[in-house]
């Protein structure tokens, strides 16, 4: 008897007795606070450009993304943030909010993973964060590989800070010592899947060649434009190897406003956009009326998909 027979034996015999293993996910501490539910190993969601402004719209449309995933069974094992953590330069008062907006997290069996954006400030997110930045597999980046059974999910640092605290910079970049790690790891003997992320689009990023060329890596998923696009880069005019691309939306920033879920199946991967809704720059305030854009823009984004195939 295998392990997987092994699990699946002692859960019919917990469902007998009214018991979960705490290894399939039921009723554990790492479900947290008497939660009695399961957990998907395969399930993961994405959510970026989370922008914690004190004061403002944004935490509350976050507190909401929280409640829902806190809220699904079986929830995700991996809850992946690509960045933009804080609003604009990466306050202490930012990442203090983010922190308590994020704490019902904490005990609920879920593997939290964040990313950094072009908002975000590295000496600032460590003083809130240090066990992100203790797990990186690189120093002086974020850098993460969140396993699952069918996939590997490689998040990236793209964030350029400048000399300016005050400040941002816009575009994204990966260092040499990333790109060349990334490139080992893509190239490592292994039959199974990857994903690469990181919070800028890849033609920022300029790992195009890496990702083509890499027998298993089957999507690139980034933030930054607030927006749910997809893509694909190809590996050359002549050449019939794409890979696909993924921009995911913004929590409650501006744009298409909500989180994805990215299902690992047996042989493919499907991202789901769950949208709320859309505003720009701002939301409406109580008594503007809405823009007819907007809601034509929910309409053809809600339950949108995405699907990617393994590469083999």
């Amino acid at each position: 008897m295998d392990r997987r027979q092994f699990l699946e034996s002692m859960a019919l015999l917990g469902a007998a007795a009214g018991v979960m293993p705490a290894a399939l996910g039921g009723c554990s501490p790492a479900g947290g606070k008497g939660w009695r539910g399961k957990f998907d190993e395969n399930l993961v969601c994405i959510i970026s450009d989370l922008h914690t402004n004190p004061g403002s719209y944004q935490p509350e449309k976050l507190k909401r993304v929280v409640a829902d995933i806190l809220a699904m069974n079986p929830r995700p094992r991996n809850v992946i943030s690509l960045g933009d953590n804080a609003y604009l330069t990466g306050k202490d008062e930012e990442y203090a909010l983010l922190k308590e907006i994020l704490a019902p997290l904490d005990g609920s069996g879920i593997v939290f993973t964040m990313a950094h954006g072009n908002h975000d400030r590295r000496e600032n997110f460590v003083k809130f964060f240090p066990e992100q930045v203790a797990s990186s597999a690189l120093p002086d980046r974020l850098v993460h590989v969140v396993g699952t059974p069918r996939a590997d999910l490689i998040v990236l640092d793209s964030l350029q800070e400048p000399e300016d605290t005050t400040t941002w910079i816009t575009p994204g970049a990966l260092d040499d010592a990333q790109k060349a790690w990334l490139e080992s790891r893509l190239n490592a003997t292994t039959d199974k899947p990857v994903f690469v992320m990181s919070h800028h689009p890849i033609d920022e990023v300029k790992i195009n060649a890496l990702l083509t060329g890499s027998p298993t890596c089957c999507g690139y998923i980034h933030g930054h434009d607030h927006v749910w696009r997809t893509d694909w880069i190809k590996k050359s005019y002549g050449s019939r190897r794409i890979v696909r691309t993924l921009c995911v939306p913004s929590t409650g920033h501006w744009g298409d406003i909500g989180y994805t879920l990215l299902r690992l199946e047996e042989d493919r991967a499907v991202a789901t956009l769950h949208e709320y809704e859309y505003f720009f720059p701002e939301p409406a305030q109580p008594d503007e009326p809405r823009p007819a854009e907007w809601a034509a823009i929910e309409a053809d984004h809600r339950g949108a998909t995405c699907t990617f195939v393994y590469a083999r």
